[in-house]
C-alpha cells in the first residue's frame, strides 16, 4: 500500500469558482474602479501571509502570487490584503485575495444636514445713494420721496434734514438712522417708521445698502461630499500617509480678534461682501473634512460641502 502524498501545487494559491468583480461606486456614475476577490485556496501548511505585499500589483499571476489570474491582468490594480480565512478538508485553507484600484475623485449627495450659516452686519455707507426730494410724516409713518428700488422688508440708511421757523428764529433738524422699509414702499416713494421731522423739508438722501443685515440663521439643507483617493508612493506628491491631509474648513472670524463669529462686517474674514458674492455664485462651503483608510494603504479624503445661503 502507498504512502499519501501531496501534490506541490497544492502549495500554490489558486483562484476558485467563487471568484469576482466589484464595483464599489457605480451606482454614483463610477464605473471604472473595481475590486477584485479573488476566492483562493492552498495547503494550510504553505500559506503565508508575506507571498504578496500590500501595493503589488495585479500585473500578472506572478505579481498577484497565484497559479492564474481570473481575470485580465491589470496593473492599476493594488494588493489589499488577504481576509476571511478558514480552514477546509484535506488540510486546506480558503480565503479571499483582494486587489483594488485607486478610486477617481467623485462626488456624491450626502443627504440632508443642518448648518448654521453667518449673518451680516451691514455697512450703512455701503451701497446706491438716492436723493430724497420730500418727505412727510402721517400717525407712525414717515415717507420718502425719492426714486429708488427697495423693496418692502428690505433695510436702508437716510439722512433727513427740516426746519421750522418760530418767533423770527430758524430751528434745524437732521435725523439719521438705519431702518426697514414697511408696506406701501413703491417705484417713488418709501414708507418707514415714524421719525420727528419739522416743518419744513431741506434736503436728504437714502442708501440702498449692497449687504442685507441677517442675523445668523440654522437650517436643514441638501450636502454633498467630495471623496478623493491617495495611495503613498504611487499618487504623486504622496509620500506617506501623513501627506495627505483635511482641506480648510469654512470658519469666519474676527480681524480685529481672531475669535469666531457669527455675523460677517467689513471686518471679518470673510467680509460680508466676499460672504454675498459666494452666495450669488451659489458657491459650496466644506464644512466637514476627514481622511481614513479606505482599502490596504489606499487613503480617502471626504469633505463634505453645503451651498453657501
Amino acid at each position: 500500500m502507498s504512502l499519501p502524498t501531496t501534490q506541490s501545487n497544492f502549495a500554490q494559491v489558486r483562484a476558485i469558482a467563487a471568484t469576482y468583480i466589484e464595483y464599489p461606486f457605480i451606482e454614483q456614475g463610477d464605473s471604472a474602479t473595481k475590486i477584485y476577490h479573488m476566492i483562493c485556496k492552498m495547503a494550510r501548511s504553505d500559506y503565508d501571509a508575506t507571498d504578496v505585499d500590500l501595493d503589488d500589483t495585479m500585473a500578472s499571476a506572478s505579481s498577484a502570487g497565484v497559479i492564474a489570474l481570473p481575470f485580465a491582468a491589470d496593473s492599476s490594480a493594488y494588493f489589499v490584503g488577504d481576509f476571511n480565512h478558514r480552514p477546509v478538508d484535506g488540510g486546506m485553507v480558503e480565503f479571499e485575495r483582494i486587489f483594488a484600484n485607486i478610486p477617481a475623485t467623485r462626488e456624491s449627495f450626502s443627504g440632508t444636514t443642518a448648518y448654521s450659516f453667518p449673518g451680516n452686519k451691514a455697512d450703512a455707507t455701503d451701497g446706491v445713494v438716492r436723493t430724497i426730494s420730500g418727505v412727510s410724516n402721517a400717525g407712525e409713518i414717515t415717507t420718502l420721496t425719492c426714486t429708488n428700488t427697495v423693496s418692502v422688508g428690505d433695510a436702508f440708511s437716510y439722512t433727513v434734514s427740516t426746519s421750522s421757523t418760530s418767533g423770527g428764529a430758524t430751528f434745524n433738524r437732521t435725523t439719521a438712522g438705519f431702518t426697514y422699509a414697511l408696506a406701501g414702499t413703491t417705484s417713488s416713494v418709501v414708507k418707514m417708521p415714524a421719525i420727528s421731522i419739522l416743518t419744513t423739508f431741506e434736503s436728504g438722501q437714502l442708501t440702498e445698502l449692497t449687504i442685507q443685515p441677517r442675523s445668523q440663521k440654522s437650517i436643514a439643507t441638501g450636502s454633498v461630499t467630495d471623496f478623493t483617493y491617495y495611495l503613498p508612493g504611487v499618487t504623486g506628491g504622496i509620500s506617506t500617509f501623513s501627506d495627505v491631509t483635511e482641506t480648510d474648513t469654512f470658519a469666519p472670524f474676527s480681524a480685529t480678534t481672531g475669535e469666531a463669529a457669527n455675523v460677517l462686517s467689513v471686518l471679518t474674514i470673510p467680509d460680508a461682501n466676499t460672504y454675498n458674492a459666494q452666495v450669488t455664485a451659489a458657491d459650496y462651503l466644506v464644512i466637514e473634512s476627514s481622511v481614513t483608510r479606505w482599502m490596504g494603504n489606499i487613503i480617502q479624503r471626504a469633505d463634505v460641502k453645503v451651498r453657501a445661503l
